[in-house]
């Protein structure tokens, strides 16, 4: 029963961190970025002229990189951010953007520390819920609590 127990709950632990999973936009580990998850940030100039395509004031366009060369990047893009903060969805629809009209690029990766905090706040949590409304188990039959008299 016991080695049962173990096994449910390392199931529980690995599904938990693997949908727990934390990613983050890192500077591009390598050269060609063919096939990568990658957010583009557009220069003021780049929002201007690709706002007929993607929308009015984009900051930012995340995707997957269908083609990486020189002079430009042609993205499936996933998603847009606004400069105000707003993030429209998108369902892959391929989009050319020119380098000249980037400020930057980053690549979409798994954060070991992100992923290594959230476990950990999490886990905190799990322990304080379960202090505060079960304790660590025990008995709450009602009964008396005090030692047999030793006869005298």
């Amino acid at each position: 029963m016991r080695r049962i127990q173990q096994q449910i709950i390392a199931t529980f632990v690995a599904v938990t961190v693997g949908a727990s999973a934390c990613y983050g936009y890192y500077p591009p580990a390598r050269g060609d970025l063919t096939g990568r998850e990658v957010q583009v940030s557009l220069t003021d100039s780049g929002a201007v002229v690709l706002a007929p395509r993607i929308g009015n004031g984009i900051e930012a366009v995340q995707g997957r990189v269908l083609m990486d060369t020189a002079s430009h990047f042609l993205l499936s893009v996933v998603g847009t951010q606004r400069r105000d903060g707003i993030e429209n969805t998108w369902k892959g629809e391929p989009v050319d953007i020119p380098r000249l009209l980037t400020a930057g690029v980053a690549e979409r990766r798994f954060s070991v520390a992100r992923t290594a905090l959230f476990m950990t706040i999490t886990t905190i949590a799990m322990v304080g819920i379960k202090q505060a409304f079960g304790g660590w188990g025990g008995s709450n039959a009602p009964g008396n609590t005090q030692p047999p008299p030793t006869g005298k």
